[in-house]
């Protein structure tokens, strides 16, 4: 999979996740923009777990802000 494909994949499971009608973007904010709870981070994160077959650690999330941040979280996760 490529980095694109890593990319486009994580803001679709974003999107289903959290079943927003916003435009997602790379610089997307999950808290700020989206008004994301903490139970819907939860959720996002065990699909986003499920669709790559990862484990992210809950605590990387917390130095998680923007759509491009889990885009890069992931891509580091899968290159190990």
């Amino acid at each position: 999979m490529t980095v694109q494909e890593v990319k486009r994949e994580v803001i679709r499971v974003i999107k289903d996740s959290t079943e927003t009608e916003l435009e997602i973007s790379e610089s997307t904010q999950l808290f700020d923009e989206m008004g994301m709870s903490s139970m819907e981070a939860f959720v996002m994160l065990s699909d986003l777990e499920e669709e790559f077959n990862i484990n992210i650690p809950a605590v990387s999330l917390r130095k998680v802000k923007t759509v491009g941040e889990i885009c890069e979280l992931i891509i580091s996760i899968l290159s190990k």
